[in-house]
């Protein structure tokens, strides 16, 4: 039995008896809708943004593209961004019906990389959210990666500490295969929802109680609170090191000429093009990348250490630097 298999059989035997946790709706439409709304929000305002769509009987591809951007825009003020999630709402409603009438069976029985590529050429909608549609609504086994599920890996040593969200998929996907009981989406649901609980119960970014939480068996030696120090201490001496002028200036900086000698990966060149030569809230980009913020910052440290982008008035960061990409 893979380690993950185990931890999967610990957290299930330990939440079997305990109160369910409040997770996705039901209706497919619902999750589809949450999935853009919850984007830099939270489930318990998306929760309230779907009752109105409930009352005022919108759960309906057809009358959500009757709708303008606008009026969708109006409707889901309080989930923020409204303005560009009533974009992507409007987008994957068209696409929808376009590719299956708004028959919600028909459009996820197609290819799964065709339906993927679909979903991600909607501007805003990322892995993240694309995998989220893909396993809650269309009930396809695709691993959706949130930040949890990153914490608790990487701190019982079984992902790498700068493993990307890809990584992480393909190895949950290779260890803890849908063939066994529970089927298919139905594990990687019940999976993530117990490293969600896990997460907010003993796995807190900061402060884990390792000493309580049902996975202690499954640390390392020097437990996650060694590897979270040794993290802490990494980012501390890469701040130190950094210029002067990166960690406080608001003032541009020159960057070196050769593009070709940054050599930025995948994540890093994803984030660059994110950013603009004007300041941006760093929540701004985390959404438009759908990668989780902890991986975002780190990055954006990294960026800075390489002189391609600043951090300007507190949460705001700019482009110095253009990578091509």
């Amino acid at each position: 039995m893979s380690i993950l298999r185990q931890i999967f059989e610990t957290l299930r035997e330990y939440y079997a008896a305990k109160t369910d946790y409040p997770w996705w709706p039901e209706n497919p439409i619902e999750v589809i809708l949450g999935a853009i709304l919850v984007q830099g929000s939270t489930w318990k305002i998306v929760d309230k943004v779907l009752n109105e769509f409930r009352t005022k009987e919108l759960l309906d591809f057809p009358k959500i593209v009757q709708q303008t951007e606008e009026e969708l825009a109006t409707l889901i003020r309080s989930a923020g961004f409204q303005t560009k999630k009533a974009s992507r709402i409007k987008a994957i409603a068209q696409l929808i019906l376009e590719r299956s009438g708004g028959d919600l069976d028909r459009y996820f029985a197609r290819d799964v990389d065709v339906i993927r590529r679909e979903l991600l050429s909607i501007s805003g909608i990322g892995h993240g959210t694309a995998d989220n549609i893909l396993l809650y609504a269309g009930q396809v086994p695709i691993y959706m990666v949130d930040t949890f599920t990153t914490r608790i890996l990487v701190r019982h040593g079984i992902a790498a500490l700068h493993a990307n969200e890809t990584h992480i998929q393909e190895l949950i996907h290779q260890e803890l295969t849908p063939d066994e009981e529970p089927y298919g989406a139905k594990l990687f649901q019940e999976m993530q929802k117990f490293l969600v609980r896990l997460g907010r119960d003993f796995c807190d970014k900061s402060r884990p109680d390792c000493f309580h939480c049902p996975l202690n068996v499954y640390l390392p030696e020097d437990g996650a609170l060694g590897l979270a120090t040794k993290c802490t201490a990494t980012k501390v001496a890469a701040v130190k090191s950094a210029p002067k002028e990166l960690q406080s200036s608001s003032e541009p900086v020159r960057p070196p000429k050769p593009a070709e000698t940054l050599n930025l990966n995948e994540t890093e060149q994803q984030i660059v093009a994110a950013i603009g030569e004007e300041p941006v809230p760093i929540d701004d980009v985390v959404i438009q990348v759908q990668l989780p913020v902890h991986i975002v910052r780190a990055t954006i440290a990294v960026l800075q250490m390489k002189k391609v982008v600043c951090q300007v008035e507190g949460n705001q960061v700019r482009r110095i630097y253009c990578s091509g990409g």
